[in-house]
């Protein structure tokens, strides 16, 4: 059951998971079977992420690009799995400046949003591969890379292009 529960709701501090147990379909929110009402059912799914703030939607994002989060929404030091346009990328805050790269690990598809990021350096939680955000080149295993995407801040916004 351990397993299955994994593939439906996610792992313990994932996406679906945290958005699930936001919504109190179980993980992180109301125990299953508590009288307790789901506190945030209609919350933005930023706020759902721990993100404080929503991304802006006054902001007309360049030729190609999609407005992804707010600019003060992620702390310096810190990478999350956003998904835009149905594909799941990890977008990080080195320091003020804004990375987006694969959320795929090139070893066991692990995901690098949910990893730790350490200076440019983010480490997948799976096995440990490590990749630089600013040009996804892993650290771990030679000519081996994930995909980058091109940010701009414009405004409150960042902006990704897939």
């Amino acid at each position: 059951m351990g397993l299955f529960k994994t593939i439906v709701l996610g792992r313990p501090n994932g996406l679906r998971r945290t958005l699930a147990g936001k919504l109190g379909l179980g993980g992180a929110g109301p125990a299953a079977g508590s009288s307790e009402p789901p506190a945030v059912m209609h919350e933005p799914a930023e706020r759902a992420l721990g993100l404080r703030k929503e991304a802006p939607k006054d902001v007309t994002p360049p030729d190609g690009f999609e407005v992804v989060l707010h600019k003060d929404s992620l702390d310096p030091g810190k990478i999350i799995e956003i998904i835009i346009g149905g594909t799941a990328i990890a977008v990080a805050n080195v320091d003020g400046a804004y990375y987006a790269i694969s959320n795929t690990c090139a070893h066991a598809a692990g995901p690098l949003g949910e990893g730790s990021l350490e200076g440019t350096i983010v480490t997948c939680p799976y096995h440990g591969w490590q990749y630089d955000v600013r040009d996804g080149a892993c650290k771990t295993h030679a000519n081996t890379k994930v995909s980058t995407y091109p940010v701009q801040v414009v405004g409150n916004a960042v902006c990704v292009r897939l």
